[in-house]
C-alpha cells in the first residue's frame, strides 16, 4: 500500500488529498451510520465543507445515500470498504504507526484506529469493530475462543458477524467481576457465539476464588467443563487494564495495593499485575490465571485503547507474547513516544 501511495502521489499529487479524504469519510460513515455531516465533521475534526464535498462525491459514485436520518453506506460500498480502510490509514499515517508499534512491541499484527478513546466514546466502538474483524480472520471451524469482559470486549462482540455459521466454541476467560452484566465475560462470550452461529459455555464463578474454593467448585460438572475448555483454547482475546484501576475493581486488600505501588505496577491481565518491563508484581486469585500458556499453539490478541493505557499496553506486550494488538491512535502515539528513544535499529 505504501509503495502504491508513493506512485500515486507522483502521478497525481493534486488528487491525493481528495482521494484520502473520501476514503476517510467512507470508513467513518460505516462505523457511525446513519450520521449527519456536522457530527461526522466533529468526529474527524474537519471543516464541514470538506466533509460535504467528500460526501457529495461518494453519493455521486453510488457509495452512500443521504436522508433525514443522515448518511449511510449503500450495498455497493461494501465492495470497496476494505480498500478504503487501508487507504485511509496509509494516507493519514496510521499504517506507519502500526509498523512502528509492531517493531517496538514485537507484535506481528497491529491495527491502529484513528482517535482517542479517552476523549471520544465512538473511538472505542471503532476499536471493537476492528478487533472483531481481526478475530474473525483468525477464527477457524473447530476452534475454541476464550474472551474476557469489559467495555472494549463488549464492543468487539457487537461488531462480530459471519455470513455462514461457524463451528466455534466461545468460553469466558474470566469469572464475574463488577456489577455491569452486559460487559461480563459470560455476556461477551454468549454474544459472539450468537453472532457467528457458534456455541458457548458460561463461567458460573466470581473471578476471585482462593485455591480451596476453586477445588470445590471444580467438582461441579458445568464448571469443570468450562475450565477444561479454557485451558486448551486456540485463541485468546483479552482487554488490558491499568493496575490502579483493576486493583480497585477487584477490591484488593491494602497490603496488595501497597505491593503494587512499591513495585510500580502499571498493567493487569488475567489476574497478573505487572510492571513496565512486563515482570509480574502480584498474582491475584482468579479462575483464568495462566491462560494461554497451556498450549504453545494458542494465539493471543490484545485489545485496548486510550492514551491512559499506553504504559499498560507496553507492559502486557512484554509480559506475554501476542499475535495481534488492536488499539487507537492516541495510545499508539504515546507508546512510540515512550519507546522511540530506545528502539533498536
Amino acid at each position: 500500500m505504501l509503495d502504491d501511495m508513493k506512485v500515486l502521489s507522483r502521478i497525481a499529487p493534486d488528487l491525493m488529498a481528495d482521494i484520502g479524504r473520501r476514503a476517510q469519510v467512507l470508513s467513518s460513515i460505516e462505523s457511525m451510520q446513519p450520521v449527519g455531516r456536522r457530527a461526522l465533521a466533529a468526529r474527524l475534526n474537519l471543516p464541514e465543507r470538506e466533509v460535504r464535498a467528500a460526501a457529495a462525491a461518494l453519493k455521486e459514485q453510488g457509495l452512500i445515500s443521504m436522508d433525514a436520518a443522515g448518511m449511510q453506506l449503500t450495498p455497493q460500498a461494501i465492495e470497496v470498504l476494505s480498500g478504503a480502510h487501508d487507504l485511509s490509514r496509509a494516507m493519514f499515517g496510521l499504517t506507519k504507526l502500526e509498523q512502528a508499534l509492531s517493531r517496538l512491541l514485537k507484535v506481528p499484527h497491529v491495527v491502529v484506529v484513528s482517535g482517542n478513546a479517552d476523549a471520544d466514546p465512538q473511538v472505542l466502538k471503532e476499536v471493537g469493530r476492528a478487533a472483531a474483524h481481526r478475530v474473525h480472520k483468525l477464527m477457524q471451524s473447530g476452534m475454541t475462543l476464550a474472551v474476557t469482559g469489559g467495555r472494549t470486549m463488549s464492543e468487539m462482540a457487537r461488531g462480530m458477524q459471519s455470513a455462514t455459521p461457524m463451528n466455534v466454541m466461545v468460553v469466558p476467560a474470566r469469572g464475574g467481576m463488577g456489577s455491569s452484566v452486559e460487559t461480563q465475560a459470560n455476556a461477551v462470550a454468549a454474544e459472539i457465539a450468537r453472532r457467528v452461529g457458534g456455541h458457548h459455555r458460561a463461567m458460573h464463578l466470581p473471578d476471585s476464588l482462593d485455591a480451596a474454593a476453586m477445588q470445590e467448585m471444580m467438582k461441579l460438572p458445568e464448571v469443570k467443563e468450562t475450565l477444561e475448555l479454557l485451558q486448551r483454547t486456540d485463541l485468546v482475546v483479552h482487554g488490558i487494564g491499568r493496575a490502579d484501576v483493576m486493583a480497585q475493581r477487584r477490591h484488593l486488600p491494602a497490603e496488595a495495593i501497597d505491593t503494587l505501588k512499591k513495585h510500580r505496577a502499571v498493567g493487569e491481565a488475567f489476574g497478573d499485575f505487572f510492571d513496565f518491563e512486563g515482570k509480574t508484581v502480584l498474582h491475584a486469585s482468579t479462575v483464568s490465571l495462566g491462560i494461554g500458556k497451556a498450549y504453545k499453539e494458542s494465539k493471543m490478541v490484545a485489545v485496548a485503547a486510550g492514551e491512559r493505557k499506553a504504559e499498560a499496553i507496553i507492559a502486557a506486550s512484554r509480559h506475554e507474547p501476542h499475535d495481534s494488538l488492536i488499539t487507537d491512535e492516541a495510545a499508539a502515539q504515546k507508546i512510540v513516544n515512550l519507546l522511540g528513544g530506545t528502539e533498536s535499529k
